[in-house]
């Protein structure tokens, strides 16, 4: 069922109005997480009254899935867009690029990422463990997908476990990803300080570097590499 069927109400006002009433969610949950943030914050930020939200979505828990949902779409589709759109390319280009569209999704959308890195580490969410597995299990099955496409065209070692290193790779990635944004992006958020003086992007640019070269070192065909 698509999210406009579950909330008919919602989904027929005015645009403007939905907008508004997202944002004011996605900031509540961004910066409290689920079971800290207050409707009555909310629904003031949002200029509705209590009322009007609860007819709207029912519960708190079905205001945050809905919000969640909405983030975690966003996320899928640039990661979609990365895939369909470098078919051609070898895999560790791929895998740069999906890099690269995890910061600009963190960059762009700093509190669509603190609810997804709450509900990672913290579970601080209405039926957190689903949420997590569904979230582990499409970020896997999208790896595992360029690993297999790396795979055919000789790019990466045959015999590899493509599951596993897909949550290998999945892992570090995700542990990347949060520090960079506890350091450059969640501080905007909470108006705190950040805990990083160097230059954000030289700083980027170098793990990036480091990442692509250690799983290039332990995934490249080296017979396919040493080939004139």
């Amino acid at each position: 069922m698509e999210e406009r069927d579950r909330f008919p109400r919602f989904e027929r006002l005015e645009p403007t109005l939905k907008v508004r009433i997202l944002d004011a969610a996605l900031s509540e949950f961004g910066r409290f997480g689920f079971r800290a943030a207050s409707m009555n914050r909310l629904v003031q930020s949002a200029g509705i009254s209590k009322g009007a939200l609860f007819k709207y979505f029912g519960t708190k828990s079905r205001l945050f899935d809905y919000v969640y949902r909405a983030s975690l779409e966003e996320v899928k589709g640039q990661l979609r867009g990365v895939r369909d759109n470098s078919r051609e390319e070898p895999f560790f280009t791929r895998l740069e690029k999906v890099i690269r569209a995890g910061l600009q999704f963190t960059t762009d959308r700093p509190l669509s990422a603190a609810i997804y890195y709450r509900v990672i580490y913290t579970g601080d969410a209405p039926h957190g463990k689903s949420i997590l597995s569904e979230i582990q299990g499409a970020s896997r099955r999208y790896l595992k997908t360029l690993l297999e496409d790396g795979v055919r065209r000789k790019e990466i070692r045959p015999g590899i476990d493509t599951e596993r290193t897909a949550f290998i790779i999945q892992s570090v990635l995700d542990r990347f990803l949060q520090a960079h944004y506890l350091d450059f992006m969640a501080p905007a958020i909470d108006g705190s300080t950040s805990r990083k003086t160097e230059d954000p992007s030289r700083v980027t640019e170098g793990w990036i570097r480091e990442i692509t070269g250690l799983f290039k070192d332990g995934l490249h065909n080296q017979k396919r590499r040493d080939e004139p």
